[in-house]
């Protein structure tokens, strides 16, 4: 209780006993050594707890509390003054290092904002994280958000979508449900959800598209390549589309670990499903990873569980098994 004052726990306990017995009795009773009863002693000595007798004989006599802790709780208050100013003078430099950094949605800013790079895009996205207001839509399409380099790591965007939501700002996002098939991309759904994210899952998304308070939309500048960077638009009509857009994918998305409304064809999910029109119709591996924001090696495992559950070994007799078992419609049967 006294470390605040500089006093560590054997001393504050030898100088509770020393109140009512000796040093000899405080060092049994407490199980201490001798020399850590002289460390001890030597430490309340130094903080003015103790002081020897003026008979000559060494012996160690507390300090009454009332005298002896007036020097240390009135340097405490002192260093707790200080500390609280550098604390404020902190806090003020925070608030005029933000002024220099470009708030989004500032008064005669321009209607597009182009931010060149994936370092440019991520400082876009610490921006929305910092400065929203209320409300925050999310589509999570194939491939890292814009300034995510690795299209398997979620944890960045996770880390500030847990921010959002500790801001009680309400944030929705819809994620591909291929995140199924990478455990670290569901557990980062997870952590988000347990934040107070709402997630929804759809087989699948055409951009990363970001609706910040209903006031400006953030979209990949290349869907293709998200280390190109990103764009921002604040004009209303760019607004209403981004946001009714992410409403129907929000109405026809599923709450996370559930089945949506279209999810089953046959004995297949929804991915395992978009996955097939894919397979054959002959999507290379690296279009379909793309297109689930996978690996290719993930891909493959995909397609090999595919194989499994249609009882074939290629990618010919899955078109043919799939065609018979009904797992096509007709307008998937004319691409084959």
């Amino acid at each position: 209780m006294l470390q605040g004052l500089g006093i560590s726990e054997p001393g504050e306990q030898i100088y509770r006993l020393l109140l009512t017995g000796s040093v000899a009795e405080a060092g049994v009773r407490l199980g201490l050594a001798p020399e850590e009863v002289a460390t001890a002693l030597a430490e309340l000595r130094a903080s003015g707890l103790v002081e020897e007798y003026d008979d000559g004989t060494g012996a160690i006599r507390p300090v009454h509390p009332n005298i002896a802790f007036g020097p240390l709780l009135a340097r405490a208050r002192v260093a707790l003054r200080a500390e609280e100013q550098r604390i404020e003078l902190a806090s003020a430099t925070v608030e005029e290092l933000s002024a220099l950094q470009p708030q989004g949605i500032a008064a005669g800013s321009p209607e597009v904002e182009l931010n060149r790079g994936p370092a440019a895009a991520f400082s876009c996205l610490e921006r929305i994280a910092a400065t929203a207001r209320e409300d925050v839509l999310v589509l999570a399409a194939s491939g890292p958000a814009p300034g995510v380099p690795d299209p398997t790591d979620y944890s960045p965007v996770v880390q500030l979508a847990v921010s959002l939501a500790e801001r009680d700002v309400r944030l929705r996002v819809i994620m591909l449900d291929s995140i199924n098939y990478l455990t670290p991309l569901v557990e980062g759904a997870r952590r988000m959800q347990q934040a107070g994210v709402e997630i929804r899952m759809s087989p699948t998304l055409p951009v990363w598209t970001i609706v910040v308070d209903h006031e400006y939309v953030v979209t990949a500048l290349d869907i293709a390549d998200h280390d190109r960077g990103s764009m921002l638009v604040r004009t209303p009509g760019a607004v209403a589309a981004a946001t009714d857009l992410f409403g129907r994918c929000w109405r026809a998305a599923a709450p996370l670990g559930e089945a949506g409304p279209e999810s089953a064809v046959g004995p297949l999910t929804t991915a395992q499903h978009q996955l097939v029109v894919m397979v054959v119709n002959g999507s290379k591996d690296e279009a379909i990873a793309r297109r689930f924001s996978v690996s290719t090696r993930t891909v493959r495992r995909m397609i090999a569980d595919l194989y499994e559950v249609a009882g074939v070994s290629g990618r010919i007799q899955l078109a043919f098994r799939a065609a018979k078992l009904g797992w096509l419609d007709g307008s998937e049967l004319d691409r084959l």
